[in-house]
């Protein structure tokens, strides 16, 4: 399901304008007073990790970040000090999680998608923590909680805020918040609200029973 909104952009970009993208070297005789720019390679790689998770290309988004800055998946990182995570590695760990989330744990030949989908939901915690007020990351937490039934209520917990402040930040989690709702009329405000987010208006459907 892609549902890549206007805010959804707008927090990717936000992401991109404010990374170290490039380096200066010494100034480039051949062009007078001008300057070469190069891009360093691990920022380039979360860049393009990035991209393709805004593009629905989970498992390259998974290679690219961990290509980037490391292997992941296996334990919680910056669970004790989220604030002293390196701005990359979190940008990659973001990356890592959310794609392990969208893909239920099922991502680059992983077979404990159990684990995996677990890490996802521990490590959204800490990056949620690391940028207070994200709400993002806040609601991507939410979608990680709502893989399993008994995350289900703090994922409401959580969209039901998100939505009283009015920082619901796309389609995606307001068709998550109407999934989880049972007042119908809650239901029907989170599909209209999805539809008017999406890119694709269409994929605003409530599950059907038995569908996860």
């Amino acid at each position: 399901m892609k549902l890549l909104s206007t805010s959804a952009r707008f927090v990717l970009a936000s992401a991109i304008a404010m990374s170290p993208l490039i380096a200066v070297s010494a100034p480039a005789l051949a062009c007078g007073n001008s300057y070469r720019y190069e891009i360093d390679p691990k920022t380039h790689m979360v860049v393009q990790a990035e991209e393709a998770l805004s593009e629905g290309d989970y498992a390259y988004a998974w290679k690219m970040a961990t290509n980037a800055t490391g292997q992941m998946g296996k334990k919680v990182e910056g669970k004790d000090a989220p604030a002293e995570l390196a701005a990359l590695r979190a940008r990659s760990l973001r990356v890592g999680s959310i794609a392990a989330v969208r893909t239920k744990g099922a991502i680059a030949g992983k077979k404990d998608t159990d684990q995996l989908a677990s890490w996802a939901v521990g490590q959204l915690r800490v990056l949620a923590a690391r940028e207070t007020g994200n709400p993002y990351l806040v609601a991507r937490l939410a979608e990680g909680l709502a893989m399993k039934a008994e995350g289900e209520a703090e994922a409401l917990e959580i969209l039901k805020k998100l939505a009283a402040d009015d920082m619901m930040p796309d389609g995606q989690a307001w068709l998550l918040y109407a999934d989880l709702q049972k007042d119908p009329k809650e239901r029907e405000r989170g599909v209209g609200q999805c539809k008017l987010r999406a890119n694709d208006p269409t994929t605003c459907k409530l599950k059907g029973p038995g569908e996860s």
